[in-house]
């Protein structure tokens, strides 16, 4: 007889508690209902019932749910943004006090974003992709406000639209402490982004950008959107570095 005990372990630890975090909001599943059986979890997720305690002992410790012996696991709390809230002011507050250099904080932009495209691609349902696709809206909007009037105020409504659509896919990838740092260091690169000359050419590249990574989440193309937010993020800190550097040799 075929049982899940005797599937492979596949899933890695960090997968298994994001998808057991969406068994409890995709059954809608309130304060003091049961998961599914451990049984049930192997089978729907292909691994091992021991696998599937690991990732929920993982859950009871982030304070989500309890596992009662004998009877199996109930939901103890749907809500992450406490946790998260706290995460992030910790977050905050450590990288002030670090005084990251500008090269440090677009790497960790880079390799945040990049992995967090990856995954939202895997992730990716139709209904998913409304907030993106108005973000999108917005950032091209913003576009041709700066290409008509590139002042201060148009640069700053700019950044926030842009900030929205990239964090709008960092949703999607469902990890809410990657998507709160993901805002923490955009939050800090924001002076040095504002800064960049409004050029026609930057327009342009970062409209098609945008445009090329909601097409390729849209139809689910996980290497392709990979290479685009590793492109798109790449060109952002050439710019950066640039433009910082040209400051540095231009200053009295």
């Amino acid at each position: 007889m075929f049982v899940a005990a005797d599937l492979p372990t596949t899933g890695t630890q960090p997968d298994l508690v994001r998808d057991l975090i969406d068994v409890i909001r995709t059954e809608s599943l309130a304060v003091g209902d049961r998961l599914p059986s451990i049984r049930a979890l192997a089978e729907r997720f292909g691994v091992t019932g021991s696998t599937i305690r690991d990732a929920q002992i993982q859950l009871q410790t982030m304070g989500m749910i309890k596992i009662v012996p004998r009877s199996g696991a109930v939901v103890r709390s749907v809500n992450l943004a406490p946790m998260v809230d706290a995460m992030a002011e910790t977050l905050n507050s450590a990288l002030s006090q670090a005084e990251p250099r500008l090269f440090h904080l677009l790497d960790a932009r880079q390799l945040i974003e990049v992995e967090c495209a990856t995954e939202a691609a895997r992730r990716r349902r139709t209904e998913d992709l409304l907030p993106i696709r108005e973000a999108l809206n917005e950032t091209i909007a913003t576009v041709k406000t700066l290409g008509r009037n590139a002042n201060a105020q148009a640069c700053a409504a700019h950044f926030d639209a842009d900030m929205r659509f990239h964090l709008a896919i960092a949703d999607l990838a469902g990890n809410p402490v990657l998507t709160t740092m993901l805002r923490s260091v955009l939050e800090l690169l924001k002076p040095y982004l504002v800064r960049i000359p409004w050029t026609l050419k930057r327009q342009q590249v970062t409209t098609n950008a945008h445009k090329a990574m909601f097409e390729s989440l849209k139809s689910g193309d996980v290497d392709k959107v990979r290479d685009c937010m590793n492109e798109h993020t790449e060109l952002a800190r050439d710019s950066l570095l640039k433009q910082a550097w040209s400051s540095t040799v231009s200053a009295p």
